[in-house]
């Protein structure tokens, strides 16, 4: 599969505090731009024998130019008539933009949706707030049946991404707990916020939080009123090697496409030192070759840890040069996850194993 990320403009009807953008330049990516994009995803689906695409448009608010990613869906859709290509489309909203013509489009073209909220209207508050730093938690909440509705049309879970930031972290289990049995919602996809400067003690909190929140994963689990968990995906594959140091494809298999049509290796570091071509060039073979033949990191401390051999930690160079200024050293919030998680993994190996074999049986 290839996946390609299409930043479609870098205006925002919000102002998270967190935003891995930053500040927005209200800039919009042009149909044409977008379309030499897509012509370029399409070259390397060759490459590949399941001949899979995956494409995921994201802002700023993507929804705000609502008619551009129609567009761009129409022109992959006609290039695709004759290929038969598997197509899947992403798109990554705040929740506040809805109407009747985005829900008949997104169920018709089968789009796996994410939305962003942190918790209830308190927590959700904190860092999620308008233009004029004003709440928009009543305003995400009157358009979740919308967004359920669309979920209820299509084959996707909407999926919700929280983040876990400085602010907000001793609030964790009560978020999980209130957005999947409170607001019904059943895809919570974690985050945490890389730039923030952690503590021990605050580390410590999460641990206490996360703990908490596995033991009400797994009630729910086993009263049949489950929901998906990126963190406990995180534990059931806590012993799994990567088949490949650089695992994730950044430049490889992944690539980001910005607004003006520079294209990077993933959204973990958006500079343009790291840029890997642009949609008038193409790709550069030398700068994703750099990345591919990547097969270590020049770290003793984290080559004598007991997990890395099955740490991902330290592969996502990108992400550890944006946040350390060094590909070789994995960030400190990340590295303490990972340990406090394999922790948790090593105590739970049985219930962990049940709970995989529950939701392998309710698949099928």
């Amino acid at each position: 599969m290839y996946n390609i990320t299409l930043e479609i403009n870098q205006r925002c009807n919000l102002r998270c505090k967190y935003c891995y953008l930053g500040d927005k330049n209200e800039k919009k990516m042009t149909y044409d731009t977008g379309c030499k994009a897509l012509d370029i995803a399409f070259s390397e689906i060759k490459k590949h024998k399941d001949h899979k695409l995956s494409i995921s448009f994201i802002g700023g608010e993507p929804l705000l130019d609502f008619q551009l990613i129609k567009d761009l869906v129409e022109y992959c859709d006609k290039k695709n008539e004759s290929l038969k290509y598997e197509i899947g489309y992403s798109i990554t909203t705040n929740a506040t933009i809805t109407s009747e013509e985005i829900a008949d489009f997104l169920c018709d073209k089968n789009f796996m949706i994410k939305i962003s909220i942190d918790g209830e209207k308190t927590v959700n508050d904190i860092n999620r707030v308008n233009i004029s730093g004003g709440s928009v938690y009543d305003k995400i909440l009157e358009n979740l049946p919308f967004f359920k509705d669309v979920q209820n049309r299509s084959n996707y879970l909407v999926q919700v991404t929280n983040v876990i930031t400085g602010n907000n972290y001793s609030h964790y289990f009560d978020s999980l707990k209130y957005l999947t049995h409170n607001l019904g919602l059943k895809a919570i996809d974690t985050a945490v916020d890389v730039s923030y400067d952690w503590t021990e003690e605050q580390i410590k909190v999460i641990e206490e939080e996360v703990q908490k929140s596995f033991v009400y994963f797994a009630e729910s689990i086993f009263k049949g009123e489950g929901f998906e968990w990126s963190l406990f995906q995180v534990l059931a594959d806590m012993e799994k090697k990567p088949v490949k140091f650089f695992s994730c494809g950044a430049g490889v298999i992944n690539s980001y496409v910005r607004t003006d049509g520079s294209i990077l290796p993933c959204s973990g570091y958006l500079d343009k030192s790291v840029e890997i071509g642009n949609v008038n060039d193409g790709l550069n073979k030398e700068k994703v070759d750099f990345y591919k033949k990547i097969e270590s990191i020049e770290n003793e401390k984290c080559k004598k840890c007991e997990l890395y051999d099955i740490c991902p930690e330290k592969t996502c160079v990108l992400q550890n040069l944006a946040i350390c200024n060094d590909m070789n050293t994995p960030i400190p919030v990340m590295c303490a996850r990972r340990k406090f998680l394999y922790k948790l993994y090593k105590e739970n190996i049985d219930i962990i194993k049940q709970i995989n074999q529950k939701m392998t049986n309710s698949k099928d």
